[in-house]
């Protein structure tokens, strides 16, 4: 039984240690010299998502930061018109943020 292990085992294995044959090495030499932009493809599972045409933020807060920023926006532009009408009637206006 040892024997026919033995034998499968070597069939499959290198020798080791004092008994390895003086031959060739069983392991090709590497090389210091890449191929240049060697590129690989692999095909994709099914359940892999690619993102390349996916949106990084969810649209439902792109929107909502919108709105807020023409609400800021709109509420500025009316200010301005305000302290214009009354700088006219030769009133100051102090924004209520400041005032306080």
């Amino acid at each position: 039984m040892r024997s026919l292990l033995a034998a499968i085992l070597s069939l499959f294995l290198p020798p080791r240690g004092a008994h390895r044959s003086p031959g060739r090495c069983p392991f090709p030499a590497v090389s210091a010299q890449r191929p240049a932009h060697a590129r690989r493809t692999r095909p994709y599972a099914s359940d892999v998502i690619l993102a390349d045409g996916l949106p990084l933020v969810r649209p439902y807060l792109a929107v909502w930061e919108r709105e807020r920023d023409a609400l800021d926006r709109r509420r500025l532009q009316r200010e301005r018109r305000r302290a214009a009408v009354l700088a006219t009637l030769g009133q100051d206006y102090v924004p209520s943020g400041v005032a306080v």
